[in-house]
């Protein structure tokens, strides 16, 4: 394991011993759905027969103005009971990828919770795991997913990204302190971005099969990048979901005060709309 990340060999390993863990397929769809239709929606991901469904629609805030942002203390708590989650037993996110899954770890970590994972290359990593040997198990004996990395998630605000942006933009050396990190691809990014921002593409946190690079590899992206990790990172992205899987990267780096801001890009032209 590495930091929230749990590979796909540990969970066979898991599944095998019939570990207390609750497996979750987390989607998205653009409106919300009953049970049997989102695992109707999930069904060709399935890892064991009693794995369950998230649909993130069902924990975002109503889309108004902006979409995809965290949902209320209320909604998410109402959530969490109507599907029987608890703070006691680990829960193992995974989607087609990492994609969805890193925004389910994130959202559960904000309201609270300290054991929830991530599948390390998803769905498609567990389905071609041949490297796997069933007999060996000793190697994962000693590892303990109660053992979560003890970092902060946070949730910055509009007005807090805007007095961090123009920091940067007047070379204020208070903004030194701050790097504005957006994990869009670049098209996106040239498009519009956040004044003062850094364009690093999520895709080069990762492996081509969809796993998270090695902590050596993911040091030396940022050196190349020139990334100071002692800075104070605020994660931005389109709407606040691909930024998720920087958090996970900067988490295995020890990053302990692990920033978003939810919304992103899309929250920031909403209050700032670019001049046509």
């Amino acid at each position: 394991m590495r930091g929230s990340l749990i590979s796909a060999p540990y969970l066979h390993y898991l599944v095998k011993n019939k570990s207390r863990i609750k497996i979750v397929n987390v989607i998205m769809t653009d409106h919300h759905h009953n049970k049997e239709e989102n695992n109707k929606f999930a069904h060709a991901h399935r890892i064991t027969l009693d794995q369950s469904t998230l649909n993130l629609i069902d924990i975002t805030a109503t889309p108004i103005p902006v979409a995809r942002k965290l949902p209320t203390q209320k909604t998410f708590e109402k959530y969490i009971q109507e599907n029987q989650y608890d703070h006691l037993t680990p829960i193992v996110f995974f989607d087609e990828h990492i994609h969805f899954a890193a925004r389910a770890w994130f959202t559960f970590r904000y309201f609270g919770f300290k054991r929830v994972y991530v599948l390390d290359g998803g769905f498609n990593k567990w389905h071609h795991q041949h490297d796997f040997d069933k007999n060996d198990s000793k190697v994962y004996e000693d590892l303990n997913l109660q053992d979560q990395p003890k970092d902060q998630v946070t949730s910055l605000s509009t007005k807090d990204v805007s007095v961090i942006s123009y920091l940067k933009q007047h070379k204020d050396a208070k903004g030194e302190d701050w790097l504005l990190l957006d994990a869009r691809d670049p098209p996106r990014f040239k498009k519009g971005s956040i004044p003062g921002s850094y364009n690093l593409p999520y895709s080069e946190y990762l492996n081509d099969d969809h796993t998270m690079k090695s902590t050596e590899n993911l040091q030396k992206l940022y050196k190349n990048h020139q990334i100071d990790i002692s800075k104070k990172i605020v994660n931005t992205c389109q709407t606040g979901k691909l930024s998720c899987i920087a958090l996970l990267a900067q988490e295995i780096l020890k990053k302990k005060e692990l920033l978003l801001f939810d919304g992103s890009y899309e929250e920031w032209n909403h209050e700032h709309p670019m001049k046509q």
